[in-house]
């Protein structure tokens, strides 16, 4: 069922500014962005400082915040058919024909940390963290490497670079491993990568992301204050950008906040926790659309061309998730679509906005003094079922049909959690199908779901569970979901430590699952066939740090731990090539 909610009130914003998201990394690597609140890194992920294992509402009529996992992925970066690795100990930078694998070492600022590619032919930029400066890395076709150093913003610990890789953003994230030093993380540096200026601004308080719209001419950083509009043609005039609002009370607690901005549309979405209200900000006008919600929010998404946003509300008594149709217009109303018998507070969607995935990384009740299977239910608790379940059997296709015994979308939104049952270990999917989500699934999984990703093509997901307690020497694992059948082939694989870093191709076609346990000797990175969900185990000489993908020759490449340096190369015929030692200035094949 799906129904519209009341007409939205309008309301003009002040002009202050907040910033927007950054751009995804290579690959389509995850866990890495993330969608949670502006305390938890904003523009993506959700959470609000809850560990995502549970615990019922804070007595205020709140859900359980949820949690996904986040990762750093300073890490190798590809640009061309040259990998670039960044050695923060030696001041320098490893170019690695991915061809060849002949190795050219560069030398840098100090400390070198992060990695932007800057075009795909060769170029690069290196954040110099101990020396506040940029290189600017340039490889031609005979692997002859140059550097330009660039003086930049102190205490910047990211970098973000438009789409048509013209501008590059030098700025301190909030949410990175670094704490900022002396000064301020307000201070932003962009720079002209062909023309060669560089202009300074400051930003709101605590900036978290950018994002840049589809052309590269806009960028939108995202603050604890609000959303900065940077203009390109503006940036010789700019010192202070605009800030934009994006909710109605300028003291609130960032930390409560998530922001999403949709750069082609122009506008931020934001929702407070706790709050039955969605805002949407015009960010060039300022104008702000305040929307009700028929309960309090815990994720909020944006489909990757900007065309609409999904809000989930998570309840025992019956879940909802509400659609909100970009750009905005007055008069606009999201539509209700009821997700009954099921508790879902994340949403993930793929990126052709096609298919969604639906899913809590907590159990509400498992604050209970007794879990409810042993006969406890708290009547007190405002999010405790109501109405009858019917556990978990198969599932079946229909709109908004679930595991739960084939119940349908009868307007009843009385159909509450039963709650003998956890819901980390139910995922429901829906499928959009002439501009509606008219069908959906539930499937029961073996273990909680703490983290989703999903295939570029949106052909296949994987979730990664929570450690079984009662696993043994494989208490970890994953599950293989295919997306395109009408009822979904799940596989589920057990592996023996926890899963790292995971990626997919650009393709879809292949996946990587790290995995490593420093106590036991695991170092081994799963290789996934998605078209047939076979995984081949490769050891590893080394405990993996992190993955990329060269586009150039569509080779995956695993960076190791090693003291010298040792990043392994996976082609699409299955060949393994390992060079080791370029942070000593020469290279070993193994």
């Amino acid at each position: 069922m799906h129904r519209r909610l009341p007409t939205l009130s309008l309301a003009l914003g002040a002009t202050l500014g907040l910033g927007a998201c950054g751009a995804a990394d290579d690959g389509g690597a995850f866990p890495a962005d993330t969608d949670g609140l502006t305390g938890m890194g904003a523009g993506s992920g959700d959470g609000n400082g809850d560990d995502g294992h549970g615990g019922s509402d804070d007595g205020n009529g709140q859900p359980p915040p949820e949690m996904e996992d986040e990762g750093d992925f300073r890490v190798p970066r590809a640009s061309g058919r040259f990998v670039y690795s960044a050695s923060e100990t030696t001041d320098s930078v490893a170019v690695i024909d991915s061809v060849t694998l002949a190795i050219d070492v560069v030398g840098v600022g100090r400390g070198p940390t992060v990695v932007a590619p800057l075009s795909p032919n060769g170029e690069v930029a290196v954040l110099d963290q101990g020396s506040d400066d940029v290189a600017m890395l340039r490889t031609d076709d005979q692997g002859r490497t140059t550097v330009e150093i660039i003086p930049s913003s102190p205490g910047a610990n990211n970098l973000a670079i438009s789409p048509d890789g013209t501008f590059l953003y030098v700025y301190h994230d909030v949410d990175g491993p670094e704490e900022q030093g002396p000064g301020s993380d307000q201070e932003l540096t962009v720079i002209d990568v062909d023309g060669g200026q560089v202009y300074e601004m400051t930003v709101g308080a605590h900036p978290r992301d950018v994002v840049f719209d589809s052309s590269g001419s806009t960028a939108y950083v995202v603050t604890d204050d609000g959303v900065n509009v940077v203009p390109a043609v503006d940036l010789p005039m700019i010192g202070k950008p605009d800030l934009v609002p994006v909710v109605d009370d300028p003291a609130i607690d960032p930390s409560t906040l998530e922001i999403q901005v949709a750069p082609d549309q122009g506008v931020a979405l934001a929702r407070i926790a706790g709050d039955t209200r969605l805002f949407a900000t015009d960010l060039a006008s300022g104008e702000r659309f305040d929307f009700p919600l028929p309960g309090p929010a815990t994720d909020l998404d944006v489909a990757h061309d900007g065309s609409f946003a999904i809000v989930t509300l998570p309840s025992t008594a019956g879940s909802h998730f509400v659609e909100l149709a970009l750009p905005l217009s007055p008069g606009d109303e999201p539509i209700v679509h009821d997700v009954d018998g099921e508790y879902v507070g994340l949403a993930h969607l793929s990126p052709d906005g096609q298919t969604m995935l639906l899913y809590t990384t907590v159990d509400p009740f498992m604050a209970s003094p007794l879990r409810p299977d042993e006969g406890y239910v708290d009547e007190s608790d405002p999010f405790a079922a109501t109405g009858t379940g019917t556990g978990s059997t198969s599932g079946t296709t229909g709109d908004a049909t679930t595991s739960g015994g084939s119940s349908s979308d009868d307007g009843d939104d009385t159909a509450g959690v039963p709650p003998d049952i956890d819901p980390r270990q139910r995922v429901t999917i829906v499928r959009r199908g002439s501009g509606a989500w008219a069908e959906r699934i539930t499937l029961f999984v073996d273990h909680p779901v703490v983290s989703v990703g999903m295939a570029p093509d949106g052909a296949n997901a994987m979730l990664v569970h929570e450690q079984d307690p009662a696993g043994g020497s494989t208490p970890w694992s994953y599950t293989l979901l295919d997306l395109s059948k009408s009822f979904p082939v799940k596989k589920l694989q057990m592996v023996e430590a926890k899963p790292g870093a995971i990626l997919f191709t650009p393709d879809g076609d292949r996946s990587v699952v790290l995995l490593r346990d420093d106590s036991t000797g695991v170092r081994r990175v799963d290789l996934v066939d998605l078209r047939s969900f076979i995984v081949d185990a490769l050891g590893l000489g080394s405990p993996p740090e992190g993955a990329g993908y060269v586009e150039a020759t569509e080779k995956i490449f695993v960076s190791q731990e090693h003291p010298t340096g040792r990043i392994t190369f996976l082609d699409r015929d299955g060949n393994v090539e390992t060079v080791t030692g370029y942070r000593l200035n020469d290279a070993v094949k193994d």
